[in-house]
């Protein structure tokens, strides 16, 4: 991610986020990213700190999304942070072998108040994918 006045790369999530993104056949998507350096909460309830910093420590949505080129669009039906719920948010896609990788235009990010660009990259996994089948539990 690049914000507002800089031009220094980093992310949001840390160097190792651990995240699924799954576009079906029929036009639907759903995302979930996290960071994997999340502090469990200390009891089964999380504090209202706890609670706090895993809420920042996320992305998640789902809706159905539109392809036109390299440019997709989400029409997002459930988000984590609510305001984006009953959006169209524009990203732009890229594969290369089994990576791939999705772009935002300059948004404001929704953890910051900042202009940002986002970048998230994503590898196959499946029977498909070079990395062969996930084991099944």
């Amino acid at each position: 991610m690049v914000e507002e006045g800089s031009r220094i790369s980093r992310s949001n999530l840390s160097a190792a986020p651990i995240g699924f993104v799954n576009f079906s056949g029929d036009g639907r998507l759903i995302l979930l990213s996290v960071d994997s350096a999340r502090k469990k909460p200390a009891g089964e309830v999380p504090t209202a700190a706890e609670a706090e910093a895993l809420y920042r420590s996320m992305i998640a949505y789902a809706g159905s999304y539109k392809v036109e080129g390299n440019k997709v669009t989400y029409d997002l039906d459930a988000t984590w942070n609510q305001s984006w719920t009953g959006t169209k948010q524009v990203r732009y896609w890229e594969i290369s072998g089994d990576t791939l990788t999705i772009t935002t235009p300059e948004i404001v990010n929704p953890l910051t108040g900042k202009r940002s660009v986002f970048r998230l990259t994503f590898s196959k996994v499946g029977p498909n994918s070079r990395q062969g089948p996930r084991p099944e539990i």
